[in-house]
């Protein structure tokens, strides 16, 4: 009865050791595969993120003002410009990785204007159920240009 009673004790004494030692592993777990990812994310980006200007144009302000991108799929004829998304799943599951594409187009003649490709890396935290996924994308890259809408458009007294 007496090694009975010594078993359940260690095993009362060791459960939440091992409990705890799981979850710390998987936290370093998770961060570390946060970082390599988010690696892989910047390598993506600095190797063909960015803007990609093809034509600029220049608008009045009042133009600029006016200035909206439709989607393709409800883009009019009254529709000056017009965009189109291309998403691509580079890694599914936590943490999801993904390249999305905008290409902004013309719309009386369907010239591509310029197009903008960012990587971006969301999720993969421990779960702790109180704060929303992480995310990384080319957007926080210092020196890297990510905003096509000001790369592609100019108004008179703009700074090139």
């Amino acid at each position: 009865m007496k090694d009975f009673l010594m078993t359940g004790v260690k095993f009362l004494c060791f459960t939440p050791v091992a409990l705890i030692s799981v979850a710390v592993l998987y936290f370093f777990y998770c961060e570390a595969n946060k970082a390599y990812w988010d690696y892989r994310v910047k390598e993506m980006c600095l190797k063909d993120g960015g803007v990609t200007v093809y034509e600029k144009v220049k608008l009045t302000k009042e133009e600029r003002n006016q200035l909206r991108f439709r989607d393709v799929s409800h883009v009019t004829s009254d529709d000056v410009y017009y965009s189109e998304f291309d998403n691509e799943t580079i890694k599914n599951g936590t943490p999801e990785v993904f390249k999305m594409t905008l290409f902004i187009y013309r719309n009386n003649d369907q010239k591509l204007l310029g197009k903008k490709v960012t990587y971006g890396r969301r999720g993969g935290d421990f779960p702790s159920g109180i704060a929303h996924p992480s995310s990384y994308s080319c957007n926080q890259i210092k020196g890297l240009d990510t905003n096509i809408e000001l790369s592609i458009f100019t108004t008179e007294g703009d700074q090139l």
